[in-house]
């Protein structure tokens, strides 16, 4: 479709993608990051864009409205991926451009008023085709002070833009020619007043510079003062009233340029931060067995459903000719990447001291691991819970130490079912573990179920925990069945109850059965 059939919007978007063909790239590149094998932008039932290039058809797996002027001006499509995560991204980017088209068509609204008020601002369009294409904040700031030099008549020009740290990033043209320490100066009294500061700077030390005279314009971004323009030396006079307005507007066009950098630079960051989250649970993922060792005597299952980002739940097992079967199930506190890389390190470390150590009973594995990794939770603050089991077939005895652990649910097949409590600290919290050894008869049919709390404080729309109570007799209802039907009962059972509240903690859990 030509442009001339598209609806003015539809051509404003059009004109923002050609105008933005670089950031768009960069989005696209990170939707094929996650997994996407294309991303396309459509408007009047036309493609107006397509990565990669060359796409020819195209099957949407999802698809976000754009919108101008508070209606549907086109669709952002994303073909090859469909997870709840990647739609909320779709619709962020989606609206995103739809903000880009915004201030697109505000910008070029704005620079046809001056256009028609006054001839001189005719080269404020100039400053807007200028400084479209800069990818980095002090290019962009550069290019603004150099283009106000000459739109303005004067000597120099500079822009600054407060980093969150309150730190300045200060760009001059054609060269440095007032220190910091008045910049900072001007830019607290106008923070307060949030209007133009005109000094003379001829009977200060600065005329010994040739400085002559300075208009300092606030920035207004997001409703602070968070940026400034500074215009030194009028040619052959003095700042005046045409001025200040000119200023003004350059100053409006400015923070607009400069704002819709800072959102484009945020959401290019955001679809980072999501791409490496979704590669960092696909990592933790597949550090978790997926396959099951053969125990003469035991049933087990496993599994881990994991929350919305990465988190510190873990399970492992260890299996050795000759050893007793070592099981262990982990939540380290906390979540998102500290917590996964300390997740990673608890769990290396565990199956090390199962694996070297030669009499590696629970109390012993807990206490050298506690031992190995105090230092790094200490440090940041952190601790985990740690359960560890033991099946001995011979004597079919459960060695076990619950080192700050729960819910773990032990059902002997002909009683009921009763938590089994830490008799420890959590691992990172004291130099020594207090976990001590502990022991019961493991019979045929009896169940143990080792889970996470993301089982108990598994919540519903009212804010009612699962609890510990609905778990013991949730368990003795499905302790006759076989231990991956225990596991997935108590999985759909807690899915039940949340009713479809998104999941708060991650839910791992080991289940075995005596045979």
């Amino acid at each position: 479709m030509s442009k001339s059939k598209l609806s003015p919007e539809a051509r404003m978007l059009s004109t923002v993608i050609s105008g933005q063909r670089s950031q768009f790239r960069s989005l696209a590149d990170a939707w094929m990051t996650t997994g996407a094998t294309s991303l396309s932008v459509w408007a009047n039932g036309s493609r107006l864009a397509a990565w990669p290039k060359g796409t020819e058809e195209i099957t949407p797996s999802m698809k976000a409205p754009i919108r101008l002027n508070g209606g549907d001006v086109g669709e952002l499509w994303v073909e090859g991926i469909g997870t709840p995560a990647a739609e909320k991204t779709l619709i962020a980017n989606a609206g995103f451009i739809s903000r880009l088209a915004r201030m697109e068509k505000e910008l070029m609204g704005m620079t046809e008023r001056l256009i028609d008020t006054q001839d001189q601002l005719l080269a404020v369009y100039g400053l807007t085709e200028a400084t479209r294409n800069h990818l980095e904040m002090d290019d962009l700031l550069k290019q603004l002070a150099k283009t106000a030099t000459g739109l303005v008549g004067c000597e120099s020009a500079f822009l600054l833009l407060k980093n969150p740290d309150d730190s300045l990033n200060i760009e001059h043209y054609p060269e440095v020619r007032l220190d910091e320490e008045l910049i900072q100066s001007c830019l607290t009294k106008v923070s307060g007043t949030k209007s133009e500061l005109l000094l003379n700077l001829s009977e200060t030390e600065y005329s010994r510079a040739g400085l002559r005279n300075l208009l300092f314009t606030p920035i207004i971004i997001r409703d602070e003062v968070s940026a400034a323009i500074g215009l030194i030396n009028k040619k052959d006079q003095d700042f005046g009233s045409p001025d200040i307005k000119l200023v003004r507007v350059i100053a409006e066009h400015a923070g607009s340029r400069m704002e819709h950098l800072i959102l484009f630079q945020e959401s290019i960051e955001q679809s980072k931060l999501q791409v490496e989250a979704d590669l960092a649970k696909k990592v933790q993922l597949r550090l978790l067995p997926t396959t099951f060792p053969q125990v003469e005597g035991v049933d087990l299952w496993a599994g881990s459903e994991p929350a919305s980002q990465v988190g510190g739940d873990y399970y492992a097992f260890v299996s050795n000719p000759g050893r007793p079967f070592t099981f262990c199930v982990g939540d380290v506190s906390g979540k998102g990447m500290p917590a996964a890389l300390l997740m990673a390190m608890s769990r290396t470390v565990m199956r090390t001291k199962t694996n070297v150590n030669p009499t590696p009973t629970p109390e012993v594995i807990l206490d050298e691991c506690n031992s190995e990794l105090y230092d790094d939770f200490t440090e940041v603050s952190m601790f985990a819970t740690v359960f560890v089991g033991q099946y001995h077939h011979e004597d079919r005895k459960l060695m076990y130490g619950n080192a700050g652990h729960s819910p773990v649910v032990f059902c002997p097949f002909d009683g009921e079912p009763i938590l089994l409590e830490a008799d420890g600290t959590a691992l990172g919290v004291l130099p020594t573990s207090l976990a001590q050894d502990q022991s019961l008869t493991f019979r045929k049919n009896d169940v143990l179920v080792v889970m996470t709390d993301g089982f108990s404080e598994a919540s519903n729309h009212d804010d009612e925990f699962f609890g510990y109570d609905r778990l013991l007799t949730v368990i003795k209802m499905l302790a006759k069945k076989p231990a991956k039907d225990i596991f997935d009962g108590l999985y759909e059972t807690i899915k039940n109850f949340s009713a479809g509240r998104p999941q708060d903690d991650d839910q791992t859990m080991i289940v075995i059965k005596g045979t």
